[in-house]
């Protein structure tokens, strides 16, 4: 700040200089007696004579003469300014500054006291709805841990009902199986006839769709697969509980119609097999496709009865589908 003070002063001395033609003098110049510093110092001390030595007044005083123009205009206006000493300018302390509130101050801070009101409102709206939040979702789990048990307890239900109805349908239902009437053995020669039977289980009727029992002589005990299906099985169209039972016969042993000795030794010496295979396919009175497979071979024991003859019964041969019921 005194530097600044300095750079001010110095301007206002070099301004003074440049009006009046004259440089300011230097630091090392000698003072005139009679010059303008000399004017300056006695002016000084007759303004501030009687004054106490710690006042702290700031003088500002012109350091050079007055222009020819004011000169002459003072010593036209009746000369009596003609000896008069050169003029200052003295700058006291500043006066105390009071500043009174008026109305506008005062609604200064009554506004900042209604958005003070206002954002304590809000943080206190805002914390309510936290709180609010929180509730809701502590419900809201709650409600899911009673939706989780509510949704296992209708599954556990629908699970039942659906056993249930099975249950009823698997009651009430038609099932179909084939049973292989045991051959007369040993066995004539001539026409071969092969029995068996379909037996109804349940309480409603079977529509039969396709069917087929077929009869062959061969030289294997494990058949292998053939896709020959023929001929189909003689019974009617449609089997229910007044007629359970519904026995049918297949006429002669593929490829032969009729058997010979021979063909029947080869089967008692276990070297030829007699097997027997079908299926019935249905629809129950549900609307659901069914089917049973069965497949059968002629067994023939090794061991002979005290009357020289040997034991024989219908084994199962084939794959689990083969023997199967839908």
């Amino acid at each position: 700040m005194r530097l600044l003070a300095f750079a001010v002063l110095s301007f206002a001395l070099q301004v003074c200089s440049a009006s009046t033609g004259k440089a300011p003098a230097a630091p090392g110049d000698s003072v005139q007696p009679g010059g303008p510093a000399q004017k300056i110092s006695a002016t000084y001390r007759t303004q501030n004579s009687g004054t106490g030595a710690n006042r702290g007044g700031t003088l500002i005083a012109q350091s050079s003469a007055p222009s020819l123009d004011s000169t002459s205009k003072s010593q036209g206006a009746g000369g009596s300014r003609a000896d008069e000493p050169t003029q200052t300018v003295k700058v006291s302390d500043l006066p105390p500054l009071s500043i009174a509130k008026d109305w506008s101050d005062r609604a200064y801070w009554l506004f900042t006291f209604f958005l003070a009101a206002i954002g304590g409102l809000q943080v206190f709206l805002l914390w309510g709805n936290l709180r609010a939040i929180e509730r809701q979702a502590h419900q809201m789990e709650r409600q899911t841990g009673i939706l989780e048990k509510s949704v296992a307890l209708a599954e556990k239900s629908a699970e039942t009902a659906r056993q249930n109805i099975e249950m009823f349908i698997s009651r009430e239902r038609a099932h179909l199986r084939v049973e292989v009437v045991p051959l007369e053995w040993p066995l004539p020669p001539g026409p071969a006839k092969l029995k068996y039977k379909v037996t109804l289980h349940g309480a409603t009727e079977a529509y039969i769709t396709s069917s087929c029992a077929r009869a062959e002589i061969m030289d294997s005990l494990e058949p292998p697969d053939d896709a020959k299906w023929w001929p189909a099985m003689s019974i009617p169209q449609v089997i229910g509980p007044n007629n359970r039972v519904v026995e049918a016969v297949v006429q002669g042993i593929f490829p032969k119609m009729d058997l010979e000795q021979p063909d029947i030794d080869a089967i008692d010496a276990g070297k030829k097999f007699i097997h027997f295979r079908g299926f019935v396919r249905y629809e129950d009175v549900f609307g659901t496709e069914r089917s049973t497979r069965f497949r059968r071979v002629w067994e023939v024991s090794n061991v002979r009865n005290p009357d020289g003859t040997r034991s024989a019964h219908w084994g199962k041969r084939g794959s689990p589908k083969d023997n199967s019921e839908t």
